[in-house]
């Protein structure tokens, strides 16, 4: 039976509702008919909030709501990773707002789910201050039913691998969304002075026309989490989004938006980014490796000046007591 035969209510009701986003953007490519009936945005809406439930928020909606094919579009844009390459681009317009639509899950369970609205409409403040993101308030802490044992290796190695987020950073003006999550962490790592763990989900691009002029971001993502020594449950004390430079110092406001417009225009790529971030981790191993290899370089030349300022001390208190004996 060729699919035209079939009722189209059947399709929409029984087949298309029960496709994930990337199958049902395939089966539109098939034919005029489902290209049609995959077009519509209940389909979307619905797989968005199934993905992201902080899209059901009506700030999230409303931005939503002006992309060119709504949800549709949204999905494109939010599913795939951007292009790790930032490319020079015309000047874009200025943004008074971004909007951060965030859900953590584990183990494919929903933890938390939010949605903050920052100002970034340019001031001397904005524009020289470093650029943070940060969705809970201090000392508040968001409870889960999540339980571990008192074993800290078990404890890291299950949250490296089941716990997951997603982070969408909205740009209203310019009717652009992108994922800046790994999906999974790519590093976990107890801070031993709290006490707490700390996972960092990373996008890092490169921007430069060689390997000689590469300069290196990242759009580090920390989650903070402890576990209460009463039950054992997991709770998150701290989540915040910055953009850091090869030396790991946040960069100002200004700067900050500058990465984060190329990054919204810049094209989307569907990789193993879907399958669970290992091309983002690797490239965030990169990034580290490239930071210890400049860290490394300015120890020499500090020492290397060191050396230089010694002879040079003691070569002009010898030339001097020379001059003063003789």
């Amino acid at each position: 039976m060729a699919i035209a035969e079939i009722h189209q209510d059947i399709i929409q009701t029984h087949i298309l509702t029960r496709l994930n986003g990337q199958s049902l953007a395939n089966a539109g490519c098939t034919s005029l008919l489902l290209q049609s009936l995959c077009s519509d945005e209940k389909l979307w809406s619905d797989i968005c909030s199934s993905d992201w439930p902080s899209t059901d928020d009506p700030l999230v909606k409303q931005a939503i709501s002006n992309f060119p094919s709504g949800h549709r579009s949204f999905f494109s844009e939010s599913f795939p990773s951007p292009s790790n390459r930032l490319t020079t681009t015309s000047p874009l317009p200025q943004t008074s707002q971004i909007i951060s639509s965030v859900d953590i899950r584990y183990n494919d369970e929903l933890m938390f789910s939010k949605v903050e609205s920052t100002n970034t409409t340019p001031s001397d403040w904005f524009q020289t201050s470093p650029f943070r993101i940060d969705l809970l308030e201090p000392k508040e802490l968001i409870p889960s039913v999540v339980k571990f044992s008192s074993d800290d290796q078990v404890m890291q190695s299950n949250l490296e691998k089941h716990m997951t987020l997603s982070w969408i950073l909205i740009n209203p003006t310019l009717n652009r969304a992108m994922n800046l999550s790994s999906k999974k962490p790519v590093s976990v790592q107890r801070n031993w002075l709290t006490d707490e763990i700390e996972l960092n989900y990373a996008f890092v691009a490169v921007s430069g026309i060689s390997v000689y002029d590469t300069v290196y971001v990242n759009c580090n993502i920390e989650i903070t989490c402890g576990v209460k020594q009463t039950s054992g449950e997991l709770y998150v004390s701290g989540m915040s989004l910055t953009v850091q430079d090869i030396d790991g110092k946040c960069l100002s406001g200004k700067t900050s938006m500058e990465v984060l417009q190329g990054l919204a225009v810049a094209e989307r790529r569907s990789t193993r980014y879907n399958g669970g971030g290992d091309d983002l981790k690797e490239r965030y191993e990169e990034y580290i490796q490239k930071r210890r290899e400049r860290k490394d370089m300015m120890e020499r030349r500090e020492r290397r000046l060191d050396l230089v300022c010694v002879a040079g001390g003691i070569a002009f208190l010898m030339a001097f007591w020379s001059f003063a004996l003789y």
